[in-house]
């Protein structure tokens, strides 16, 4: 899914990625008109290292949302990234405990805590990696 801000939407079995275009390589299968010109943008803008990686769990149960964020810290430390945002909203705050069990007993995580109050506050966990 293309966001109005020109950012993608990424399904991966039950985890959900909101991804800048230049992270993503199309792989075979049929293009859209608007998937062939994004993709082509894409292949012309250089990665930035500043692309803050992140996944969005809103709506899953707490299984699916601890199997998410355990794939998104997989992908995240593979990727070599510095931080992962994990969006779990604001809810029952079922989600947001087992994304914290997940990442308390990660030994790649160094430290995580909640977003700035401007950048989604109790609703979303900072993951920072350890080196």
């Amino acid at each position: 899914e293309i966001r109005p801000d020109g950012r993608l939407v990424v399904l991966v079995g039950a985890m959900r990625m909101v991804v800048e275009p230049t992270t993503v390589v199309p792989v075979g299968g049929r293009e859209t008109g608007a998937a062939k010109s994004h993709a082509a943008a894409a292949r012309e803008t250089p990665a930035s290292d500043a692309t803050p990686f992140e996944i969005d769990l809103r709506g899953m149960t707490g299984d699916e949302a601890e199997a998410a964020a355990l794939a998104g810290v997989d992908a995240a430390v593979l990727a070599e990234h510095p931080y992962l945002r994990i969006i779990h909203g604001m809810g029952t705050g079922v989600v947001r405990d087992r994304v914290h069990r997940v990442v308390k007993h990660d030994r790649r995580v160094a430290r995580y805590g909640f977003a700035p109050r401007n950048q989604g506050g109790t609703g979303v966990t900072i993951v920072e990696f350890s080196p």
